[in-house]
């Protein structure tokens, strides 16, 4: 019985001629209207329909802007809840409000409405992505560097794939089980032979959040920093790293030479003694001061001057890199702020009926760059998201006061700002004598007898 009353009273009621004429004759604004139709005397009350007189006339109790109603202002929520019943999205709510219905501000409260409504928002896209952030190079090699696990492969195998940050060198330890002691023991066996480093960059898998990996690292006085869960362009050098490996594996599984481990060694032989794309120099002439030696014939060069300018280099091209990647994807910087109610993006959907957005709803507790910390609102737990997989449900600045104010822009009309709608004075043309004339001289006689 409960669910059927609050079913019945979700569903709007219709709006009727007679139900408008009625409010008409008790809405204050519209009868000083109709008063201003009548005498043409127009008050500041009514400034907003002035520019629309010659379109309006009173017609059977009620006032319309051609054959279209205009509404009184406390029949405009109904009027709304109406012509969003079907859920149209918001050009087609406004081409059937504009059908029928008329009043200042429409498109703009018809706007408000839409993005107001939840289930509207939880089945709307993704919004545009944010600009791209880029990390600046460490000052040395191996104080930085990044961790991902890759698989697991066909033959049940894992690659842990390690790369600094300062040079892009890359090591990769196979693995057939990534627990978290055997994950610790696998760093620290390269750690053995490269140096600890100051930083840890990882993802949120078990084995990286685990208490064990926690106190490794606690040992050791390494800070580790893990990305926003379902971001893995936080980490991005790692990211990339796997995708080449990916590649060269699949050749390997086509080709089936000498087999996979083969290949990949004789990949990483390749790419650190190769000038990297942002740098310009091999990944091992900036970890160890050489090139590695492989096939190709070479003199060894000196390796003094490498580092030189590396960095400020290595910053230009990266910024550059942004620059054009965020032309190509139209980012938009997102405003979400502290203390605003979203909703999240689904990460998993069951079935092709699953709606973008989760129904739970979050609010902020804090922003860092694009990552969000959000605090649940049913069961009060944290969660760590990046801003883009989240979409505005009720902004900072909907207190009560702000609520009120927009309830006066709804039933108030003349309260609001002129109207989008009002016709845009066009620039007057200036005046000019012609050419022909610019050796006379003008005389105008005021006193002719």
């Amino acid at each position: 019985m409960y669910i059927h009353h609050l079913l019945e009273a979700s569903i709007p009621e219709a709006v009727t001629l007679q139900t408008v004429a009625e409010e008409t004759q008790n809405d204050p604004i519209l009868q000083e209207l109709v008063h201003a139709l009548e005498t043409n005397v127009w008050t500041e009350d009514v400034r907003l329909y002035k520019p629309f007189k010659a379109e309006l006339h009173v017609a059977e109790g009620v006032v319309m802007r051609g054959d279209r109603l205009i509404i009184p202002g406390k029949l405009q929520n109904q009027v709304l809840d109406c012509a969003h019943d079907g859920h149209p999205g918001m050009s087609s709510m406004k081409r059937r409000l504009r059908q029928k219905t008329w009043w200042p501000k429409m498109d703009d409260q018809c706007e408000k409405y839409v993005k107001k409504c939840n289930a509207c928002t939880l089945v709307s896209s993704l919004g545009p992505p944010e600009p791209m952030l880029r990390t600046k190079m460490p000052e040395k090699a191996w104080t930085d560097v990044a961790v991902d696990f890759l698989g697991p492969l066909p033959t049940g195998h894992n690659l842990l794939v390690i790369v600094d940050y300062y040079s892009r060198f890359v090591e990769v330890v196979v693995m057939r089980k990534i627990t978290a002691e055997l994950t610790i023991e696998a760093l620290f066996e390269t750690f053995t032979r490269f140096g600890v480093p100051e930083v840890l960059r990882s993802d949120n898998g078990p084995q990286f959040i685990s208490e064990t990996f926690k106190s490794f690292c606690k040992e050791f006085g390494i800070v580790q920093q893990k990305t926003t869960p379902y971001w893995p362009q936080a980490n991005g050098e790692v990211e990339r790293m796997n995708s080449s490996i990916l590649k060269r594996l699949r050749i390997s599984q086509e080709t089936n030479q000498d087999g996979w481990k083969w290949d990949l060694r004789n990949f990483l032989l390749m790419y650190n003694s190769t000038p990297h794309s942002t740098t310009g120099i091999a990944p091992s002439a900036l970890m160890f001061g050489r090139v590695l030696r492989d096939k190709l014939p070479s003199v060894q060069q000196s390796s003094g001057q490498l580092a030189e300018g590396i960095q400020d280099k290595d910053w230009e091209r990266k910024l550059k890199q942004a620059d054009s990647t965020d032309k190509r994807r139209r980012v938009t910087p997102n405003e979400l702020d502290v203390g605003d109610i979203v909703v999240a993006k689904r990460m998993t959907k069951d079935h092709k009926l699953s709606s973008n957005f989760d129904p739970e709803q979050f609010e902020i507790i804090s922003r860092k760059g694009t990552d969000v910390q959000l605090r649940s609102l049913d069961t009060r737990k944290l969660y760590h998201r990046n801003v883009s997989h989240l979409k505005l449900i009720t902004r900072t600045t909907d207190s009560a006061e702000g609520s009120q104010a927009r309830e006066n822009v709804i039933t108030n009309p003349e309260e609001a700002a002129p109207s989008q709608e009002e016709p845009v004075q066009r620039p007057q043309r200036m005046s000019r004598a012609p050419g022909y004339l610019r050796d006379y001289v003008a005389v105008i006689e005021t006193d002719i007898k």
